[in-house]
């Protein structure tokens, strides 16, 4: 027996057929597995006591209803996991639960995979290597950030105070007042490239009034006219914290299908977990800035661009030379990875 709960991103959304795909295939293959046993299933996006979105009530209705399970599967396809620990613990306890399997985006479990990888097959442009090239050296960095979460506000407000900011790239989102307070109080100037929507205009999450009008470009790597003259792509990404969770979501997919080195402004165990899986880091270039083991990412990283600055731009685009058969391989080695998750997801349990 299965029970399911939770939502998903909305059907007109951009990934939204493809996770209420997954979710369904999930619990077909939970019910094949455990036929014998109790099981509860529950899609992670937007989940947790913290939500008002009706999903957390209906456990509540389960604990009045004084249901017991064996089995509680938490799948996480999207996002990260908002679900709590003493959310969970309450769970275990007031439904009897034996085990626990984590599905999907879980760096930590063996039933690991990645939602991002496998649709990015699918929705990212294949680009021609002559299309992404970096051709003429022009920016030092490329850094997109469209929710001004509070380490996005830092690092722009660092790169600004360290006179960076004309050396490359980057944009941070406006405060919108509807949403979430990303920036945890902090204040800033948004900062923005007046890029157009009409690409993205029927995926159902762009509107052009929301963080100061920056795409939700959830599957490119932008204009190609800016792409084409950056060297470093800096992944600003929605796990930060070097105690959390790794979550790799698309952005560090972008400078795999774009042939760029790149850094990752969030969890530094990300380099690492890049690595186990089988694509290149470009952190030896720069040895002595040790960013996989960075307690300071934010200040390392303003180290790095002042490095860059100090180099000339025949420097820069011959380290870009040297760095292209690793870059050439970790675009074929994205479209390898992204058969290899889409096979995991099918056959959870072989």
């Amino acid at each position: 027996m299965l029970t399911r709960i939770g939502t998903t991103f909305p059907e007109e959304w951009q990934y939204g057929p493809e996770e209420i795909a997954i979710f369904d295939k999930t619990a077909q293959q939970i019910e094949n597995k455990f036929p014998d046993k109790s099981n509860l299933l529950i899609n992670t996006t937007w989940f947790g006591s913290q939500f008002n979105n009706g999903e957390w009530a209906k456990v509540e209705k389960l604990f009045r209803d004084n249901k017991r399970f064996d089995n509680l599967f938490l799948l996480s396809i999207i996002d990260p996991l908002y679900l709590m620990e003493k959310d969970i613990s309450e769970m275990c306890v007031r439904f009897g639960i034996k085990n626990i399997y984590k599905i999907g985006m879980f760096d930590d479990s063996q039933y690991e995979w990645n939602f991002h990888a496998i649709v990015g097959t699918e929705l990212m442009p294949k680009y021609k290597n002559e299309e992404v090239m970096l051709q003429e050296y022009s920016k030092d960095f490329l850094c997109y950030q469209r929710k001004p979460r509070a380490w996005r506000v830092d690092f722009a407000n660092l790169v600004k105070k360290h006179g960076l900011l004309d050396n490359g790239i980057i944009t941070l989102g406006a405060k919108t007042d509807e949403h979430f307070a990303w920036c945890e109080g902090r204040t800033w100037e948004p900062i923005t490239l007046n890029e157009s929507h009409d690409p993205y205009k029927n995926d159902g999450q762009n509107n052009p009034t929301h963080y100061g009008g920056i795409p939700n470009d959830l599957v490119t790597v932008g204009k190609l006219e800016v792409w084409k003259k950056c060297f470093l792509y800096i992944s600003s990404e929605t796990v930060f914290d070097h105690w959390e969770p790794v979550f790799v979501n698309e952005r560090i997919w972008k400078p795999m299908i774009g042939l760029r080195p790149y850094i990752i402004q969030g969890n530094p165990k990300t380099y690492g977990w890049l690595e186990k899986n089988g694509f290149k880091t470009f952190n030896n270039y720069w040895p002595h800035i040790d960013l996989k083991h960075s307690l300071d990412v934010l200040n390392d990283h303003v180290s790095l661009l002042k490095f860059l600055a100090g180099l000339s731009s025949e420097n820069k685009m011959s380290m870009y030379g040297d760095m292209l058969p690793d870059l050439i391989y970790n675009k074929q080695r994205f479209y390898e990875f992204s058969r290899e998750q889409k096979h995991k997801m099918e056959n959870i349990f072989l």
